[in-house]
């Protein structure tokens, strides 16, 4: 972890937003959570100057129809936000979960019994859990979330009103829906804690052959590699006064597979952002 944020310095990043899964192996997330800061969280972001903007575990079966899951999903957002909170950070992310058996109507009531308790949870610890609005539909059956569009994240909020419930933002989820990002910015000022910069791109000449349904005819893209006018969908943020972090989320097949790929992908990212920032 000390390479990573090392790296950011010396490049110019402002914060670090963290994976709070076991496939993130540099972190003992339980002991985080009992104080025991073995990640040297407070050391890092002394020496460096760079703070950890959120945590972000999305797959989370808070609905599955297994209600051992259910509970399994809770203790584990709760332990990620007890250590979100003995660590100084203020944004824990997630999903919504999904049970693929039943419609959206049906899992909204679901949700309604379970993220209660969640709520509570955050609020007790004075931390925002904000919801990222990834569909994950390209992965079958739909287990991951529901909270993927304006109408739904008014579903969420009017049916849970939290103060500690909030929205992370992704743009990239967004386009290849046809939703207005720029009007959902708006229309959710008070909900936003965090944005997150990934790109789309649509590919038509794979829609034509393959159809919609494949969700092969668009792909993650790092920003000003997609469809998405970042010059508005951060005017969008300057305009509801969003003074927080673009956090990259990184997950452009074109620029992976290697390390020098990698970063440079989240190099040329960052410094399209800078055009409007």
């Amino acid at each position: 972890m000390e390479k990573t944020f090392a790296w950011a310095k010396e490049n110019g990043f402002y914060g670090i937003e963290l994976h709070g899964g076991v496939r993130y192996r540099f972190i003992d997330w339980k002991a985080q959570a009992e104080g025991k800061d073995t990640a040297g969280f407070e050391r890092l972001q002394e020496k460096y100057g760079m703070p950890i903007t959120g945590i972000m575990h999305g797959a989370l079966p808070y609905l599955d129809p297994d209600p051992d899951k259910r509970k399994e999903a809770v203790a584990t957002i709760e332990t990620l936000i007890k250590a979100a909170a003995r660590s100084g950070i203020k944004v824990v992310s997630t999903f919504t979960g999904r049970d693929p058996m039943k419609t959206v109507e049906e899992n909204l009531d679901l949700y309604e019994q379970v993220f209660p308790r969640v709520a509570e949870i955050a609020e007790k610890h004075n931390v925002t859990l904000a919801f990222e609005n990834c569909p994950m539909y390209e992965f079958w059956p739909p287990v991951y979330n529901i909270a993927v569009s304006p109408f739904l994240w008014n579903e969420l909020f009017t049916r849970v009103p939290s103060k500690a419930l909030a929205l992370n933002i992704d743009p990239s989820h967004l386009v290849w829906q046809g939703i207005d990002y720029v009007q959902a910015v708006h229309d959710f000022k008070d909900k936003i804690v965090l944005a997150q910069a990934k790109d789309t791109e649509v590919m038509p000449s794979v829609m034509r052959t393959e159809g919609m349904l494949t969700m092969k005819w668009w792909r993650h893209r790092i920003p000003g590699q997609g469809e998405v006018n970042w010059n508005r969908f951060i005017t969008a943020l300057h305009e509801i006064g969003y003074d927080h972090v673009l956090s990259i989320e990184h997950e452009d097949p074109i620029w992976t597979g290697t390390d020098d790929k990698v970063q440079k992908g989240l190099l040329l990212a960052k410094q399209h952002l800078e055009n409007f920032i």
